[in-house]
This record gives C-alpha cells, sequence and structure tokens, in this order.
C-alpha cells in the first residue's frame, strides 16, 4: 500500500469516528432525556441510567453511519483537493482509481459492520432496553417464551398459550386458555383466531372448543367475545416486537406467519429494511469520492442541465467549503425518499419486499456511474 493511500485512509477513518462518535453520544443524549421523566419517579441508579443510554449507542449508529461515512470522505478528499494533492499524484504518473481501490474494501467492510449491526446488535439492545425499563419502573413480566409459544397470565388465575402472534394485527393464532379452581383445571377454551376489538375492549375468539371438566362436556363455538385473557397492550409489551427480532428471528418469525396462512406487510417491509439499508453505506463513500474527484466533469454536466447557456471558467465551486452541506443536502434527500417509500410499503401502495431496496438501488447506480467517470 502506498504512503499516500495509507495517509488517506488515517484521516478518514479518524475523521468517521470521531464524526459518529460525537453525533451517536448527542443523538443517544436527546433520546434519554425525552425518557427521563418517566424514569425520575422510581429514582433509578445512574448506573442503571447509564446502561440504559449506552442501549441506544447500536441504533443511533445504524441510522448516523451513513451520513458520517458520506461526510467524511468528502472532508478527506476537499482537503486534499485544496493542498492540490491530487494534481500532484496524477502528475506524477498515479492513477485515482487505483489509489481508491483499498476504500472500496473499506467500505464493504463498512457496509458488512453496518449488516452485523442491524441485524443483530440493534435488536439485542432493544432488548436490553426494555428489560432495563422493566426493571426501573418494576414492571411486572405478563408474559414469557417457550420456543416462540407466548404463556401468559389472564384473569382470575387463568394461563393462557398462544402458538402465534401479530403485535402489529393484535391478532393470535392457535390459542389455548386453561382456567383452575381449587380442585385443579377446570375448564379448557381452544380457539383458532383470537382478535383484540379495540372498541369493545375485549378478545373476539374464532372456531372455539370449550371442554368443561368439572361437568364433561364439549361445545363448538363458531364465535364469541372472551374477557379474560387480559388487555391486549398489556402483554404485548412483554413479547418480542419485530425491532427486537434479529434477522434469522423474523425470517422464522414470518415463515410460521406463512404455514399459518397469516402475513404482515410490516414485517416483510423490515426484513427487507435490515438487508438493503447496510448497503448504502458503501455507496455513500463511493458517491462521495466521485464527487469530490470527479468533480469538474460532473458539475459541468450539472450546470450544462440546469442552464445550457452557462459558461464555466476556472473552478464552479469551492468544495472545501461545500462540501459538508452537500454531503447533508445528499444525506437528507436519501432518508426523506426511503422513509416515503418505506411507508409506501407499509401500506401495501407498492410491493412490500421491494419498497426498502429502491432508494438504495438509486444510490447505487448513481454512485456506481460516477466512480466510473472519476478521470484518471
Amino acid at each position: 500500500m502506498l504512503a499516500v493511500q495509507k495517509m488517506y485512509i488515517k484521516e478518514f477513518l479518524r475523521v468517521l469516528v470521531i464524526l459518529t462518535f460525537t453525533v451517536t453520544v448527542a443523538f443517544s443524549g436527546i433520546d434519554f432525556i425525552g425518557d427521563i421523566d418517566g424514569f425520575l419517579p422510581y429514582d433509578p441508579s445512574a448506573i442503571l441510567l447509564f446502561k440504559y443510554v449506552l442501549t441506544g449507542v447500536p441504533e443511533n449508529i445504524h441510522h448516523i453511519l451513513p451520513v458520517a461515512v458520506l461526510l467524511s470522505i468528502m472532508f478527506v478528499f476537499s482537503r486534499a483537493e485544496n493542498r492540490k494533492e491530487v494534481v500532484a499524484i496524477k502528475v506524477a504518473g498515479g492513477r485515482m482509481k487505483v489509489i481508491l481501490i483499498p476504500f472500496v474494501g473499506i467500505g464493504v467492510i463498512i457496509m458488512s459492520f453496518a449488516f452485523v449491526n442491524s441485524a443483530f446488535v440493534v435488536p439485542a439492545s432493544s432488548k436490553a432496553a426494555y428489560d432495563i425499563e422493566s426493571e426501573i419502573t418494576q414492571r411486572e413480566t405478563m408474559a414469557v417464551f417457550d420456543e416462540e409459544t407466548l404463556f401468559l397470565k389472564g384473569r382470575h388465575d387463568s394461563v393462557v398459550r398462544i402458538s402465534l402472534y401479530i403485535p402489529d394485527e393484535n391478532i393470535a393464532k392457535g390459542i389455548s386458555i386453561f382456567k383452575f379452581d381449587t380442585d385443579g383445571l377446570s375448564e379448557r377454551v381452544d380457539a383458532e383466531i383470537a382478535k383484540w376489538r379495540d372498541g369493545d375492549d375485549r378478545w373476539s375468539l374464532r372456531n372455539v372448543t370449550l371442554y368443561d371438566f368439572a361437568d364433561g362436556k364439549v361445545m363448538t363455538i363458531q364465535e364469541t367475545v372472551y374477557m379474560d385473557i387480559g388487555v391486549s397492550k398489556i402483554f404485548r409489551g412483554g413479547i418480542h416486537t419485530v425491532a427486537q427480532m434479529t434477522l434469522p428471528e423474523m425470517i422464522k418469525h414470518q415463515r410460521r406467519l406463512s404455514e399459518a396462512g397469516l402475513k404482515s406487510t410490516r414485517l416483510t417491509v423490515d426484513i427487507s429494511s435490515r438487508l438493503s439499508h447496510p448497503m448504502v453505506n458503501l455507496f455513500m463513500l463511493l458517491l462521495g469520492m466521485s464527487l469530490l474527484l470527479g468533480r469538474d466533469i460532473i458539475w459541468q454536466k450539472l450546470l450544462r442541465a440546469i442552464s445550457p447557456s452557462h459558461k464555466i471558467n476556472g473552478r464552479v465551486l469551492h468544495f472545501s467549503v461545500t462540501a459538508a452541506g452537500f454531503g447533508l443536502l445528499i444525506s437528507i434527500i436519501y432518508w426523506i425518499g426511503y422513509a416515503f417509500f418505506l411507508s409506501l410499503g407499509y401500506a401495501g401502495t407498492i410491493p412490500p419486499i421491494i419498497a426498502p431496496w429502491i432508494v438504495p438501488v438509486v444510490f447505487a447506480t448513481l454512485s456506481v456511474y460516477l466512480y466510473s467517470q472519476i478521470p484518471e
């Protein structure tokens, strides 16, 4: 590796770490300030609060990293341009695309890190945050899992077993309710599907079989309402939400939904999002290098498109001044577009599996094209 490559890589990594750390700390502090009012009445320890703040770090890194990568690479090469180092490299016979090859490898490493963080670390930290919040607020655990089967305590000392639950739609599949008296098990209720009715604050059970052990009777009911399971939002907080599932758990859960004849549009979108979003880190890096090192060609084309009669003499823009602002503008465009298509996917307006890929693919195509236009 050439000395100039080592210098640029070292500077890029230093700026990336400082920028990511600074913004992550700021965002984690803002998130904590928004949550602190709910914790103060319980007088939590400083250590517990600090642990809670740390659980938000992986998710903030998940959101911040693409922006930090873009701004860092633009900062490094805008300084190189101002110091005439790029001109010196070309005069000495250096080829810019060869000089940039290690950065492509670093982009792949950052993309891989982002994938592991998104698929595994963020869900684990989300679970940890919930556990710490429960410890601080002394919230009773209403539900437990055993091999993806949900067990919870219902009203009147009943026990509820749910084979499959969809939190976003408040639907339970394969539900059994066990009721006890002083002599032991007195009644069992099996239902194929249970759906929470917000208006009535009760569960609607369908295709019900009731076993009355006291009278030795078995009854079949097409549909009935049931009050003894508990309010949906009480135990829903105790189960693994999509945000708390690792990528393999999400895929497994989706498979179980499919086998049960159910589907969750939100889950499909979130799985695709876990796969597509990390890729943008690599393409943000390529885009940042392309905009700085290929800027003469790129900006001339852009200005001609905006104003065909405009004549370019010398430098069009001083990139050392505008790199950060332009990088932020690109990041804002990315996030607005990405959030927009995610919302369309959630709503089912466009295929859920495709929605999270549209903006990353557009950025990937643009960055690869611009990278190919970097002059040697």
